[in-house]
């Protein structure tokens, strides 16, 4: 199945999710792609003690999601 994800905010525990969301769907072997749009671009700045977006990112590129 292919997954298309738009991501409009800059809200650590929303792009959190949906980056997990993109991960789990990578491991089920259905292509994602991750749009960003609005506050969604400020992706790589999100910074939170409690939702560690940047390692969320990097897992969603390591299992070949797109943006």
């Amino acid at each position: 199945m292919k997954i298309g994800i738009v991501l409009q905010s800059n809200e650590p525990e929303t792009v959190w999710n949906a980056l997990r969301f993109g991960t789990t769907a990578l491991d089920a072997d259905h292509d994602v792609k991750v749009f960003l749009l609005g506050k969604g671009v400020e992706l790589e700045q999100i910074k939170s003690e409690k939702f560690d977006v940047q390692s969320v990112v990097k897992t969603f590129f390591d299992k070949e999601g797109e943006m």
